[in-house]
């Protein structure tokens, strides 16, 4: 299996109604949710994000799409 790593990746989706906690504990729920999506039979990829604890650097900022 291929491993592609992606550094500095920002992920968007909406924290207050799918997931709840800290940064963190919201943006680990947010993989796990994703990996559920990627994973997902018939048409999943077969593939999944992963997050090494030790390389986890969290910011928190409101996105604005007309900026």
């Amino acid at each position: 299996m291929k491993a592609i790593t992606i550094h500095r990746l920002l992920l968007q989706f909406d924290a207050g109604q799918l997931t709840d906690g800290t940064n963190e504990a919201q943006a680990r729920q947010a993989v796990e949710l994703i990996n559920l999506t990627l994973q997902r039979e018939p048409f999943g990829l077969g593939a999944q994000l992963i997050v090494h604890r030790d390389e986890v650097e969290i910011e928190s900022h409101l996105f604005d799409p007309a900026a």
